[in-house]
């Protein structure tokens, strides 16, 4: 048949292909061009280094949480654990260093606030007169500071379980970080600040264990994450994918392109990204790897195709266009219906995972674009493999094709057994639990994940949540009842089984009273008076120091107390959180004052168990929705509702 005849009876695709043939040098040159100048916002991408990033600006839970830290002051912060290797850390080379640790923890940039037991205000009574002071004061640190430090530190509610283990075996210097927001070099000029002091103190105090746990430093190990793995994760993915093509397809021509359609689909997606001012997170950073796979996969069904016609001796060009022919479609609509599915994700109540939907579903597109642009263009351009052994039947084809003719025989009972086999699985569906434990987000190999293990099994837990109570209008934090109430809510959380510690400051309130009744122990009670518990308080905000107010406790209208909550680690699943809080407001409906109704808790764990939950619910709608566009576009392009709908089931039980 002539060349003349053959032309009419092809059709666009083949028509394409040979036009890309033609002109693939101007194919390739465009191709180039737009990667590059894609590729070129990649240095404006951004990492995100504030778990805030999971949430959306309108989250509930988050405006919740903003609200606390704005009546008080902000959670972030970055402590310091120190173990002793022999003894507890009641003896003057240790207590010497956490004195020392402490005072050069206010250099730290953005640092507001520095607690620890040296500098704990430690209050007693001369006479009529209220002593307020350093637990460890300047100087030579005696036998008998020694033995004071331990005496109060370890009676001391608020330092036992939360700044010294019950055991004295390690203590914690916590540090409040307050970032401005006015550079992206903040946290990690904190950081940097903060790694240096552990460098200097290791080695000033070898065989003591020191690390650095604590949200600031959990912040920036969520950009630290993505940069430690993809210099990794990439060039494994890349040697991977060469040596699958080496050894299944044998070509150069079939590396250069598949790795060309790779690297030019991530740049692009990436560049966009850059160009629109995208944050990556750990999310987010793992779409260059998703585009990577999609990329290859698109090439490798077209290289497959141009093999085999070439083994059956057609003409490489020819080879190529029957590649194109062949698979352009499959290869559309795998890209289109991928990319779909990535696109549910906008349905997430989470940032991040919206953005990897997007990022992804772009990139997978581009993909398919550079696989029919760029990778037969390339083909065309370089040799064709000299030695392809003629097309037979190999043993991986007489395994498939005796695999498909079984299946075909035996397709009834394999349907019943299949069908019974994915019910029965879907029972255990029941069996999953919610636990978003943001800590075990990260490798144990991580310096974040090693510090909050270490805190967690030597001295107090990570997962705090804070409840505010407010008492009813300016200054009535002083109210006896209030108190009463506030003081008798914390009993019962400390009462609760999972609960490590809870932060008061009515337990200042009875040392106070304790201290100006000549510190009688029988007077370690609360002001019966109001008047008498304001005194105290103004007494006591006089004498405090610059840097160590009650902010921290107390709102500056004196309208409301802060309460903080710590959890064993092994009840950190958000599960348990969330149940005793709910028993905790509970607690609060039957016997807390009028104000202290709505009162709830807010934190990190509480927000992240929430987000959780929201997600899961939005992406049960976001996939029946992405399921139900795939099934449309299958229906027209297979031209059978049957077929489409069918086409349903392979994509729904895995």
């Amino acid at each position: 048949m002539s060349a003349a005849s053959e032309v009419p009876s092809e059709n666009h695709t083949q028509r394409y292909a040979r036009w890309v043939i033609e002109n693939r040098w101007l194919v390739l040159a465009l191709s180039l061009v737009v990667a590059f100048a894609a590729a070129s916002g990649m240095p404006r991408l951004g990492l995100a280094t504030d778990y805030r990033t999971f949430f959306s600006p309108d989250n509930p839970d988050l405006a919740a949480f903003d609200a606390v830290e704005n009546t008080y002051t902000k959670n972030d912060n970055v402590l310091f654990v120190i173990r002793p290797g022999e003894g507890d850390v009641f003896n003057p080379r240790i207590l010497e260093l956490v004195r020392s640790l402490t005072e050069d923890s206010w250099q730290i940039p953005n640092s507001t606030r520095v607690d620890g037991i040296t500098n704990f205000q430690h209050t007693w009574a001369d006479g009529d007169e209220l002593i307020v002071e350093d637990l460890v004061g300047d100087g030579e640190i005696a036998a008998a500071v020694v033995d004071r430090a331990r005496e109060v530190s370890l009676a001391e509610p608020l330092l036992a379980g939360r700044l010294i283990s019950p055991d004295a075996g390690a203590t914690g210097i916590n540090v409040r970080i307050s970032l401005p927001g006015d550079s992206k070099d903040e946290l990690p000029a904190t950081v940097e600040y903060v790694r240096g002091l552990l460098d200097q103190y290791r080695e000033q105090y070898p065989g003591v264990e020191i690390y650095a746990a604590g949200i600031a430093m959990m912040n920036w190990a969520f950009a630290e994450a993505p940069m430690r793995d993809m210099p990794v994760v990439m060039p494994l993915m890349f040697v991977a994918f060469i040596l699958a093509i080496v050894i299944f397809l044998r070509s150069f021509s079939a590396i250069v392109g598949t790795l060309g359609v790779v690297m030019l689909s991530t740049m692009t997606a990436l560049g966009v990204a850059g160009y629109i001012g995208v944050l990556l997170d750990p999310a987010s950073a793992a779409a260059p790897t998703i585009i990577l796979t999609l990329a290859v996969a698109d090439s490798i069904h077209i290289l497959v195709t141009w093999i085999q016609s070439l083994r059956d001796d057609v003409e490489k060009r020819e080879a190529l266009v029957e590649a194109l022919r062949v698979n352009a479609k499959p290869v559309f609509l795998t890209s289109i219906t991928t990319a779909i599915g990535f696109l549910s994700l906008n349905f997430s109540d989470s940032p991040p995972f919206r953005l990897l939907g997007n990022v992804s579903a772009f990139g997978v597109m581009v993909a398919w674009a550079f696989s029919m642009t760029l990778l037969p263009a390339v083909i065309a351009i370089l040799p064709a493999p000299k030695r392809l052994a003629a097309r037979g039947r190999s043993r991986l084809d007489e395994l498939v094709s005796g695999f498909s003719d079984f299946v075909v025989r035996r397709h009834r009972p394999i349907l019943v057994g299949m069908g019974a086999l994915a019910v029965l699985f879907s029972f255990s569906i029941t069996r999953l639990e919610i636990n978003d434990h943001y800590i075990k987000y990260f490798d144990e190999a991580l310096e974040i994940r090693q510090a909050s293990d270490f805190t967690i099994e030597h001295l107090t837990g990570v997962f705090n949540v804070t409840y505010s109570l407010e008492a009813g209008g300016s200054q009535e934090v002083s109210d006896p009842e209030y108190l009463a109430t506030v003081d008798a809510f914390a009993d019962y959380l400390e009462s609760r089984p999972s609960v490590i510690h809870v932060n008061s400051f009515t337990r200042t309130m009875k040392r106070l009273n304790k201290n100006l009744h000549e510190d009688r122990p029988d007077e370690y009670r609360r002001p019966e008076d109001q008047d008498l518990a304001a005194q105290y308080l103004l007494l006591y905000e006089l004498s405090l120091p610059y840097g160590l107010d009650v902010n921290d406790q107390i709102d500056i209208d004196k309208s409301s107390l802060r309460l903080d909550v710590t959890f064993r680690d092994r009840d950190g699943n958000v599960a348990v959180v969330e149940e005793e809080d709910r028993l905790a407001r509970a607690w609060l409906a039957e016997n807390g004052t009028p104000s202290m109704q709505d009162a709830a808790a807010t934190g990190v764990p509480m927000m992240f168990a929430k987000i959780t939950r929201r997600n899961i619910a939005s992406m049960v709608l976001g996939t029946g929705l992405g399921f139900l566009f795939i099934s449309i576009i299958l229906v027209f392009a297979l031209r059978s509702a049957r077929m489409g709908f069918l086409s349903l089931i392979p994509n729904i039980l895995p």
